[in-house]
């Protein structure tokens, strides 16, 4: 089970001289030689140091890894570790944290400095191996990766077990453990309690951070998590149940997999050596039929010898230039450019960059940078017509066709898509691709979207029309919404008024009762110096 630990055999030599003061075990087992260790042997990444020495990175400098780091490095732990991971160390050293290290204020307060005493008691303290319950502490995380050292410690009592399972399984549990606030990767995860999550965190980021590619890329593919909290076990392995991971190690089921994942491909390198045939030939029909004033404008021989060199340099599966460009037409063009710059004489051709020009068809001839500046540069054009020809210029294809511009028609659509949706370039054919961008070229111009009609892929429409008519029916909803809002407000605003009306009526319509008289057969007259006389009626 012990094996010299190759990649540490440079640090070995350089500690020679300090190894008397300090027996370490240096004979840590490489991950895919122990399952039951976490890390695998690159997890610790040497740089090389000015001095010609080696000083080892540590991606995940957790307290647990931190003291796996010290059992590996030896003499040269205490020079080599910065100094952010030194001071959660020392959270060990002033009783904050339980991590099988003694108590020590001296050592703690020494751990936080960013200059540290040469000689003070964290010096001698780690010039010795970390002590069997530190050991037993980093094992928690880790696992069994401490050699001889971890002998007599068992994975149970530190609260793990060997993990049989596909590695993705606590991949998952380790991302819901270091985004523990997050909901969406607690529920991809396999359930777990907060009290869990705390607990056993130290493992679920080393878990994260090995399987990571970003972090970390094992020499050899790890498939199985290799060990992990016994707690978590049933978890586990009810999410290995539920997800369907036993499929994954079905051969016949892996086989049908790998077998229709090559037929897509095949089927798409097919289907993209079609598109680009065609495209060539569309492409080498457009340029056939120019005039020589189209195909060279005003370019004199240097400038059209000088575009040859660029786009051979630059060639890509739709360029036509034949043959690779000559050493010398490289060098040649360098002159060109500085003889350009200073209004000079073009410099005298090499023969052999002759030879290959004379090989390239001048009726295919593509003067460097005439896309580039056709593409970026507004035209300066009034009329539909032009701005049509413009647009079908730029597509160049055949498969592509003219439809009316009407509100909500098919290109309303492709255009909306284009400059609203569109952004999974890779999945786009060259055609969709152009017009994708000269969608959003005219958008930035102002140019009249009524042009682009004139030219639209097909293969653009069907996602272009399942997304407008979804955005389209979205937008009638939220109308609807807010029209029925504004109706139901309206009718209580109607209502409120008619009641304030009635209200403001009932008030100025207002006029006191009639007060009958209390003898119902008299009644009064007019007032005299005598007082109110009445006259009334006689039975």
């Amino acid at each position: 089970m012990i094996r010299i630990f190759l990649t540490l055999l440079g640090l070995v030599t350089a500690f020679a001289a300090s190894a008397q003061a300090q027996t370490v075990q240096r004979d840590w087992t490489p991950y895919e030689q122990n399952k039951q260790c976490m890390i695998s042997e690159n997890y610790f990444n040497p740089s090389l140091q000015m001095d010609g020495s080696k000083k080892w990175f540590i991606v995940d400098a957790s307290i647990a890894t931190t003291i796996l780091k010290w059992h590996v490095s030896g003499d040269r732990f205490f020079d080599e570790m910065e100094s952010p991971a030194l001071g959660r160390l020392a959270q060990c050293f002033d009783g904050r944290l339980e991590c099988g290290l003694p108590l020590n204020y001296d050592i703690a307060n020494e751990l936080k400095l960013f200059d540290r005493p040469e000689n003070g008691a964290s010096t001698a303290y780690f010039r010795n191996p970390p002590p069997e319950s530190a050991v037993r502490y980093a094992m928690a995380a880790v696992g069994d990766c401490f050699g001889s050292a971890g002998e007599g410690i068992y994975l149970d009592e530190v609260g793990l077990t060997e993990a049989e399972l596909p590695i993705d399984i606590c991949y998952r549990a380790g991302n819901a453990m270091f985004y523990r606030s997050s909901s969406k990767y607690r529920s991809e995860a396999p359930t777990m309690t907060d009290a869990q999550i705390a607990k056993y965190r130290d493992w679920g980021i080393l878990a994260k951070n090995l399987i990571d590619q970003r972090f970390n890329k094992p020499d050899e593919e790890v498939t199985v998590c290799g060990v992990a909290p016994a707690e978590l076990m049933p978890s586990f392995m009810q999410f290995y149940d539920d997800n369907g991971y036993g499929l994954l190690e079905d051969a016949e089921y892996i086989a049908a997999q790998e077998a229709e994942a090559a037929a897509a491909a095949q089927a798409a390198a097919e289907k993209q050596a079609r598109e680009d045939e065609y495209n060539r030939k569309s492409k080498k029909e457009r340029l056939l039929a120019r005039n020589d004033y189209q195909r060279f404008g005003t370019l004199d021989g240097c400038q059209i010898a000088y575009s040859y060199v660029f786009n051979g340099i630059n060639r890509d599966k739709m360029s036509f230039i034949v043959d690779p460009v000559p050493d010398s037409g490289i060098s040649w063009a360098l002159k060109f450019e500085k003889t350009q710059a200073a209004g000079q004489e073009c410099p005298a051709m090499p023969q052999d960059l002759g030879d290959w020009i004379a090989k390239q068809d001048p009726k295919l001839f593509e003067a460097y940078g005439a896309t580039e500046e056709f593409r970026n540069n507004k035209p300066n054009i009034w009329n539909e017509n032009d701005w049509k020809a413009f647009v079908e210029r730029w597509m160049w294809r055949d498969q592509t066709f003219a439809e009316t511009y009407v509100q909500g028609g098919n290109c309303q659509a492709a255009i909306w898509y284009s400059r609203n949706i569109a952004h999974d370039w890779n999945a786009f054919n060259q055609a969709e691709l152009d017009f994708v961008g000269l969608a959003r070229v005219f958008g930035r111009w102002g140019a009249p979207d009524k042009a682009l009609c004139a030219a639209i892929p097909p293969d653009v429409l069907p996602l272009a029309r399942k997304t407008w008519e979804r955005n389209y029916n979205q937008v009638m909803r939220e109308k609807a919404r807010q029209q029925a809002e504004w109706d139901a407000a309206n009718r209580r605003e109607a209502a409120r008024r008619a009641e304030i009306d009635a209200a403001y009526d009932e008030l100025f319509n207002w006029k006191p009762p009639y007060q009958k008289q209390s003898e119902l057969r008299c009644y009064n007259v007019e007032e005299t110096k005598y007082g109110t006389r009445q006259r009334c009626f006689s039975d």
